[in-house]
Parts: structure tokens; sequence; C-alpha cells
């Protein structure tokens, strides 16, 4: 028997299983390849997907875990789900969407991952849009797009309450890619609440005798301490460190995505910066491990992303088809085309309004992560939570329970 049709039946009987003895809602079996999702002689219902590649791969692994697992229990308004792929490139971005739009006229589009892309696509999307991007303000452009993850702003709220409250830090340094719309956002939140999460844990240690102005003293001589950019595709940011370096902040919060985070991070050691290193969903990918030859310097490094560390299901799925382990990008993927399977069938239609309608109406979804429902904004509300790396493995942080935060914003 082939290899990857057999995992496909394994991955089938795992996911049956596991739904069996938890009693939660099932999660349909997985028993095709790839090349077996789409009869050559059925109707289809055509869904664009624009993937980056090799960065995040895995938002498309999940969404084809779904659609393989949807199709298998009857596709969607009885017919079978086919995808139509772009690539993510940047130059080609809008025309990629336009094409999956007005000539492949797919019923909606899964992705695009970054924010700066996202924020092209949503002034032309005239069909839904289920994004694997997570800037808060993506959603402002244009009235088909929604948000599957946790927006930056929540994630930042996270990760400054974290820092504060859990790490104990006082002052902050940020560096970020310059111009990127997901990292702008991501420094500007976590800025704001760093500072009020660090002048509340003043106040509370003073026991509220403290005067405003001792606060504000107090936050002044901690608080954002340095502030540093570099241009996508730098290799050398020595005088970016250097300055962080003189400002000795207690955590440096790299708002940025890899192959970059990880040579900061070497370069960072390299020159005694000792600050912990926190950061954002940017570094849930494998490739943050296959930058450098010694992975030393992401040691003890603490990350957010959305991602159920106790869903065997989908775990046990994913990895046993892809070979890779699961991450909250595959989840997002994942829960991406079951929310829209899920919107087309309560629809009854392929309209597009309706099924933007029908989304918006969706509560209490349980599938790679759980989504209560979405907010106004077209964000989810769901919960966002801390990973550690930790010898040379990415783990929930935990004490004693899972340190997450949960909401729209």
């Amino acid at each position: 028997m082939d290899t990857k049709i057999f995992k496909w039946m394994l991955c089938a009987s795992l996911l049956l299983s596991i739904a069996v003895l938890s009693g939660c809602e099932r999660i349909p079996d997985a028993g095709m390849t790839e090349d077996m999702v789409t009869p050559p002689d059925t109707e289809t219902l055509k869904v664009g997907v624009i993937r980056p590649h090799p960065l995040y791969f895995s938002f498309g692994e999940g969404a084809e875990l779904a659609l393989a697992e949807i199709n298998q229990t009857g596709g969607v308004l009885g017919m079978p789900v086919e995808f139509v792929y772009r690539e993510e490139l940047t130059e080609d971005v809008v025309q990629s969407a336009t094409e999956l739009i007005e000539d492949e006229k797919v019923v909606a589009i899964l992705g695009p991952l970054f924010s700066s892309h996202a924020v092209k696509v949503g002034p032309i999307a005239t069909i839904p849009v289920l994004l694997g991007a997570t800037g808060a303000n993506v959603t402002e452009t244009g009235d088909f797009l929604f948000l599957v993850a946790s927006s930056n702003a929540l994630q930042a709220k996270l990760m400054a309450q974290f820092a504060v409250n859990e790490l104990g830090a006082k002052s902050a340094a940020m560096i970020w890619q310059n111009e990127d719309v997901y990292s702008m956002g991501f420094v500007e939140a976590f800025e704001a609440n760093f500072l009020e999460f660090t002048l509340t844990k003043a106040a509370s240690e003073a026991n509220l005798q403290a005067t405003i102005e001792d606060l504000v003293q107090q936050s002044e001589e901690g608080g954002i301490v340095a502030k540093e950019i570099y241009e996508k595709g730098d290799t050398n940011f020595d005088a970016q460190l250097m300055a962080i370096k003189d400002a000795n902040p207690d955590v440096l919060f790299l708002a940025s995505f890899p192959p970059e985070n990880p040579l900061i991070m070497k370069q960072a050691r390299d020159i005694g910066i000792e600050a912990v290193f926190i950061g954002s969903d940017g570094m849930d990918d494998p490739l943050m491990f296959e930058v450098l030859e010694d992975n030393t310097p992401l040691e003890n490094t603490y990350y957010c992303t959305n991602f159920d560390p106790d869903n065997a299901a989908f775990i046990s799925a994913y990895e046993t088809i892809f070979e890779n382990p699961a991450n909250g990008i595959a989840a997002g993927g994942y829960d991406a085309m079951k929310i829209l399977a899920i919107a087309i069938e309560a629809a009854g239609s392929t309209d597009p309004i309706a099924i933007r309608d029908a989304i918006a109406a969706i509560t209490d979804y349980e599938g790679a992560t759980a989504i209560s429902g979405f907010d106004e904004n077209r964000h989810p509300v769901k919960s966002v939570g801390v990973f550690q790396i930790s010898d040379g493995q990415v783990k929930a942080y935990t004490t004693g329970t899972a340190f997450e935060i949960s909401g729209p914003e």
C-alpha cells in the first residue's frame, strides 16, 4: 500500500477514535490523499488559497487536512471542494487575488498570511477572505475580510502582561521590520500595554500610596527604553543591538519573522545582551530552527500563538500526514477551511454576502482551536497562549495552568 494513502487512513482512524473517546464534536475522517480529494468528473466548489513559501507553509497544510476531511464526508452542498493555489508574493498579491476572484470564480479565499499583503487584498475583495494574517486593522480595508487567529493587538496585550507580571520586567526594548503592517501594529500595542501594566503593578506594590507623578517617574525609569527597526533581508544588526545593549532592557521584544529573528537573537547574545527574548506569532514557524547552526541563542525565548497543545485529534492527524510538528499557523489554515465550509452549508448558497454573513454568525466553533464567535470587526473571540523554546523544542508555557488571554482585543 502506498505510504501516503496509509497515513491518510491512519489519520482517519485516529480522528474518529479520539473524537469518540473525548465526547467532543467529531472531526470528519481524512481518508484521501491530495490527489484523490477532487473526482475529475464531478462539479466542484473552488476555493482560492494564497499561500507563502517557505515561511509559514503549514497554513496551506492545515487547510489541506481540512479539505480532505470535508471531501471524505461528502463535500460542501453536495459538491467536493477544490483548491486553486497562488503563491504569496508581495509584488503579485493583488493580481493573484484578482485572478482567483474574476478568472477562477472561487467562492472564497484562504490567506494571505502577511498583514502587509492582506491590506492590499481588502479593497478588491468581493468574496469572503479568511486570513492567516493577524493585523488588528486589516479588516478595516474590506468588508469581506475575517481574521481566524487572534489579532496582533490581543497578542501584544498578552506579551506585555506576561513580561511585567510573569517575568518581572520593568523595562523593554523593541526591534521590528520597517514598514511592515503587522510589526508596526504589534509594537504600538505592546508599548501601550507595557506602560499600563507597569503602572498598575507599581501602584499595587506601592499599596496605592504613590501619587500619579511618582508612578510616572517610576515608569520613565523603566518602560520602553529602546526602539529599533531593520529592513527586510538585513543580516547585520550591530547598530540597532548596540543601542539596545546601552539601554540594558529586561526584555527584548521582537515583532518580526525568521530568518531575521534568529540572526538578531544570536548577534544580541554575541555582544552580551542578557535581556529575555519575547516575541509574537511571527516566531511560530519551523524556519526559526533552521537559520542558525547552533540554536542555543533561542533558548528560553517566549512567544504567543493560537494553538491548543491539548487538541490530540488535530495534532495526531496533522503530524501523521505531514511529518512536521503542528503549530498555530497550521491550526489557522485548518480552521479557516472548516469555518468556510460550515458557513456555506449554513447559508445554503455560494452567494458571497450570504457566506460572509454566515461566517459572522458562527458561534461555539470547535476545530483545531476554539472560537466563541466573531466581533463587529470580524475578529475571532478566542484565546491566545504563551509558548516557550526550551531544550530546542516548543512547549506551552505553564505555571500550573497555561498563561493565556481571551477576547477579540
